[in-house]
């Protein structure tokens, strides 16, 4: 088979479409190949998207991969901390981010910044105090909303350390176990309290953005919010706030 006339054919085949199924997808390779054995057209999946030319954006669900994954920047102060902890708690689940990494999406930045380090629940008083004697300033561990109101934006760059949701969507970035976008929207939108200035029509503007510029998962991104006690609320959100077409992400 020639795979550079194969892949043209199915551009032409679903030119114009935001998604296509699974199913419209075998039905299209049985056109060439009567006999396809869905063992080969695993294969033909796996490096479709090896190749970047398909993305899974639910199970059963693809598009076509003109949008790059997030990846978000990591900043000297992520990588200190995140090595200090794998140096220190062997085979550690954690993920590390900042909140400056919204700011390409957003369109009222805010002044302060805060780095959001979550770890799995049993290890959360034990990396408060490893880093507390590491130095580590400016860390709050799972703060209430007070202090979140009185201290946390008192700082340039505050430190909050949280419990590691299981099953959470991470992704490694320069070695670092970091947020995905998925996780990120997610966390964004249940934490309404430490992310307060994320609320409202700046998160409609922001998932909007990201779906502009980046592929989503919308089977990992609905999982995760399930994990969180949110889905409904988050599909709601999502169907009536934002312009994200339903037909992507509902059946």
């Amino acid at each position: 088979m020639a795979k550079d006339f194969i892949i043209e054919r199915l551009k032409k085949e679903f030119i114009g479409r935001e998604s296509f199924s699974r199913v419209e997808l075998f039905d299209f390779y049985r056109q060439f190949e009567p006999d396809l054995k869905e063992t080969t057209f695993r294969w033909r999946i796996y490096h479709l998207k090896d190749k970047k030319i398909i993305t899974a954006i639910k199970k059963g669900l693809f598009t076509f991969s003109f949008k790059p994954i997030f990846k978000p920047e990591i900043s000297e102060v992520e990588k200190k901390i995140s090595g200090k902890i794998e140096k220190q708690f062997d085979q550690l689940k954690y993920c590390i981010w900042s909140t400056k990494i919204t700011h390409e999406f957003m369109l009222h930045i805010p002044g302060k910044i805060i780095t959001i380090l979550q770890v799995e629940k049993d290890a959360l008083e034990p990396v408060y105090s490893f880093l507390k004697e590491e130095k580590i300033r400016n860390i709050f561990i799972e703060p209430e909303d007070k202090q979140i109101e009185r201290y946390i934006y008192e700082y340039e760059n505050a430190i909050v350390l949280q419990s590691l949701v299981s099953k959470s969507p991470t992704q490694k970035v320069k070695k670092v176990s970091t947020t995905t976008l998925e996780k990120l929207i997610v966390d964004l939108y249940c934490d309404k309290k430490l992310f307060a200035a994320f609320q409202g029509s700046e998160l409609v503007y922001m998932l909007n953005n990201a779906y502009n510029r980046y592929s989503i998962n919308y089977t990992k991104l609905f999982n995760y919010s399930k994990r969180r006690r949110k889905e409904t609320e988050m599909m709601e959100f999502i169907s009536e706030k934002t312009d994200i077409p339903n037909t992507i992400w509902n059946d």
